[in-house]
């Protein structure tokens, strides 16, 4: 049987808790408005869902042998119509007008937004869903993108392109080589690249 501190405790994790799902929900409706309606966006805020479900019962049960209720979970919504609902979002501030700001490229990397009128940034994210996302975004803000899956292809790229890329981001956790890793060695290749280290 828990005592008091216990209890306490469990009560302020489920609380806590609770607040995690409401943001990740609340993040996961911004989302599902700004991906395009695929088979593979469908079957991942499919698992979002079913994930958000199971760690609000988790919530519940804790709350429960606490001796309290549990917290009201607000679920992902099952279209991007719902999400519509969600209040409004600043706009961006307008693009720069005029050409783009960087030569344009050489050699076979694949260019997302090629006439985009804004530097070019290189996404290292070995979730396509993640780079996907990332890169959409961007383009739809005038930057030009690249992506690479995995350290080993950003690094290369980064050998070939460094003149040309603004910005890296870079997710922190990957297999094989992870951000830390890739960091170092991009930072053994340019003292000063600019990169954001991302987690999500």
């Amino acid at each position: 049987m828990p005592d008091a501190d216990d209890i306490a405790w469990i009560k302020a994790t489920t609380n806590e808790l609770n607040n995690l799902l409401q943001v990740i929900s609340e993040s996961g409706q911004v989302l599902e408005s700004l991906c395009p309606e695929t088979e593979e966006t469908a079957k991942y805020f499919a698992i979002l869902r079913k994930s958000l479900d199971r760690a609000a019962k988790v919530a519940g049960t804790m709350a429960a042998r606490a001796g309290g209720t549990a917290p009201a979970q607000a679920a992902l919504p099952d279209s991007a119509t719902e999400a519509a609902a969600l209040p409004d979002v600043p706009p961006l501030p307008p693009r720069p007008t005029g050409g783009p700001l960087v030569p344009p490229l050489t050699g076979d990397v694949r260019v997302h937004n090629p006439s985009g009128n804004r530097e070019l940034i290189m996404v290292v994210d070995d979730e396509e869903f993640v780079s996907m996302l990332a890169q959409r975004v961007l383009c739809d803000d005038g930057y030009r993108v690249i992506t690479a899956r995995d350290g080993f292809q950003a690094i290369e790229m980064y050998r070939k392109l460094r003149e040309q890329i603004a910005l890296i981001i870079l997710d922190f956790t990957m297999p094989v080589m992870d951000g830390a890793d890739v960091f170092a060695e991009l930072l053994e290749i340019n003292p000063e690249v600019p990169v954001v280290l991302s987690s999500g």
